[in-house]
Parts: structure tokens; C-alpha cells; sequence
């Protein structure tokens, strides 16, 4: 595993290819928001290939990014820390580490998915 591998990298370790992923069913507005979603699991697996969060233990800590949404431009879109998180956080079991190196990493490497899933510039009528 190499610490900064981009997301082509880590698709190519699993013998997958990025730009193979396929979303359908949606509004045309959120389809890259899913793929950016999906490419985000795949690299929180990878770098953290020794990690099963269990839900159940009230000890055991996760960690995920904390970023400060700016402008639906993106603007002043960063991460100001990593969280630690309990059982019974809103935080998904897909997206979490075991660290908060690992996450701030995660982050660091795919700002530009975190941005892609979380910011929406959502149009009004």
C-alpha cells in the first residue's frame, strides 16, 4: 500500500478500472456525487486494509475527516481535523479509520471526491 497512491492506483490493486463505474437510476445531478461516494469507499478500504469498525464496541474509536464547508463553489472547502467517533455516530461504517493520520490522509489525497460528494450547489425553482 503506498501512502499517497491515487485513486487510479488503488482501483488498479483490485484489478478495477476507475472510470468503469456506472450509476444510473438517479438524477443526472447527483451521478457524479455517487461516483465520487463509491471511489471514497474503495480508497478508505485501502488504506485502512487492517480495519473492521464494530459498531458495538463503545470503546473502539473512528475517526473521520471534519471539513468546513465554504461557498457551493467549494470555496474554503477544508479539513480542520479529524474526529473521533463513537458508536453512535451518524458517521457511516464505509467512510471511517482507524486513525485520524489515516482519515486526515484519506482526505488530504481525495480532497477533490470529498468535494464532489458534499458539495452541491443545489438549484432552486
Amino acid at each position: 500500500m503506498k501512502k499517497n497512491a491515487s485513486i487510479e492506483e488503488i482501483f488498479e490493486s483490485e484489478n478495477l478500472d476507475v472510470n468503469a463505474i456506472v450509476v444510473s437510476g438517479i438524477p443526472e445531478r447527483h451521478i457524479e456525487a455517487v461516483k465520487a461516494i463509491a471511489k471514497l469507499m474503495v480508497a478508505t478500504d485501502y488504506h485502512n486494509p487492517n480495519f473492521k469498525p464494530d459498531f458495538t464496541d463503545y470503546d473502539e474509536s473512528k475517526y473521520s475527516p471534519y471539513v468546513e464547508m465554504g461557498s457551493p463553489s467549494g470555496v474554503g472547502f477544508s479539513s480542520h481535523y479529524c474526529d473521533r467517533w463513537f458508536t453512535y455516530s451518524v458517521v457511516g461504517s464505509r467512510l471511517v479509520s482507524e486513525s485520524s493520520e489515516v482519515a486526515k490522509r484519506i482526505f488530504d489525497n481525495h480532497e477533490d471526491l470529498y468535494k464532489a460528494f458534499m458539495v452541491y450547489d443545489r438549484e432552486v425553482k
